[in-house]
């Protein structure tokens, strides 16, 4: 398929593969945690206003308020008292959408280097402790009824600050909240828009944890669609390589799989019928698509293969089948390599 059918394809696909079911299926910065300071904006410490100065222009206007907000995020502010700011500078109605994007790069600059001091903030033994005796997930009551006023006010300010507690292995821990930042669709450009619906289908429900997956495969089907429809529209986007991280990992859970979910069954090595039949429908329904083209392939490959994943060697052991190697072995950096290229900036 020609570059330009492919990017009109994708543009389809982008808001189908987001919002619906893909396939055809069934139906870091201060030694302190921010994440633990409690001040919030004041007199001294403003947060972009938007008020004009004299003979301002709109677009004066709108990057005085992206260059005001930058300086707070390069300030060692608390991650509540810039996640309030975001909100009051990105209302402004001289903000141009090109402009707001510049505030969500700008908050989530500060997130990569907050977010492991947030992490580090959790690790008290009291704080884990308290959060294990809660109902997940977490509700707002649940919250407010942690009995100790240090750690309830630290997850607290964490939520202030737009991340959200989630778990793993027992574990406690802080993400960064996409859900809350796709309330600023319509403030932000089309490609900040489905950045954000891509990366907010992550944080909500991740697709992985403990080493296996957790959504279902018609969900992963959607989200390796998704990622690739997001690279293919939008190529020259700054959020591309996050977005291109997020394609290569799912196409290895769907293709290759997990150590706890396996795309094969234990004690035959045959790949699953129901992911074979996955497979059957992303490369019927969207053969169009990098994904699409590579379930046509690997089935090609199962089929010669008798729809084994691997064999069982002359002790029953799990043995390689080469050509199942070769797909698996090649698969990610080929399929960046099949992605639109960036026009250099």
């Amino acid at each position: 398929m020609s570059t330009n059918k492919r990017i009109k394809f994708a543009a389809s696909v982008l808001v189908l593969s987001i919002a619906l079911s893909a396939c055809g299926t069934k139906n870091n910065a201060p030694d302190t945690p921010t994440a633990t300071s409690t001040p919030s904006p004041t007199a001294t410490e403003p947060v972009p206003s938007g008020s004009a100065a004299p003979e301002e222009s709109t677009q004066e206007m709108g990057e005085r308020i992206v260059s005001e907000y930058r300086a707070m995020t390069l300030a060692s502010k608390p991650a509540n008292e810039l996640y309030a700011g975001l909100k009051q500078a990105i209302g402004q109605d001289s903000l141009e959408p090109a402009q707001a994007d510049e505030l969500i790069r700008a908050l989530e600059a500060f997130y990569k280097k907050d977010l492991p001091k947030a992490e580090k903030s959790f690790e008290d033994a009291k704080v884990q402790q308290a959060l294990s005796k809660l109902d997940w997930p977490l509700t707002d009551e649940a919250i407010a009824g942690l009995k100790d006023d240090d750690v309830r006010q630290l997850v607290e300010n964490t939520i202030a600050g737009g991340y959200k507690i989630d778990t793993a292995e027992g574990y406690y821990f802080p993400i960064v909240d996409y859900g809350k930042l796709t309330a600023f669709g319509d403030k932000v450009s089309v490609a900040m828009k489905a950045y954000l619906e891509l990366m907010a289908k992550e944080s909500d429900a991740p697709s992985a944890k403990d080493a296996g997956l957790v959504i279902s495969w018609d969900e992963l089907a959607t989200r390796v669609l998704a990622s690739e429809s997001y690279i293919v529209t939008f190529p020259d986007t700054p959020e591309r390589k996050q977005a291109e991280d997020y394609y290569v990992r799912y196409l290895s859970f769907y293709f290759i799989g997990l150590d706890n979910t396996p795309i094969f069954d234990y004690e035959t090595f045959a790949v699953l019928p129901e992911l074979k039949s996955e497979y059957e429908r992303m490369a019927t329904s969207h053969s169009g698509t990098i994904a699409g083209q590579y379930a046509k392939e690997f089935l090609d490959i199962l089929a010669e293969s008798k729809d084994q994943v691997f064999i069982k060697g002359k002790n029953g052991e799990q043995t390689d089948v080469p050509a199942v190697k070769k797909f698996r072995d090649k698969l990610q950096d080929e399929a960046v390599s099949k992605l639109p290229t960036a026009k250099k900036q």
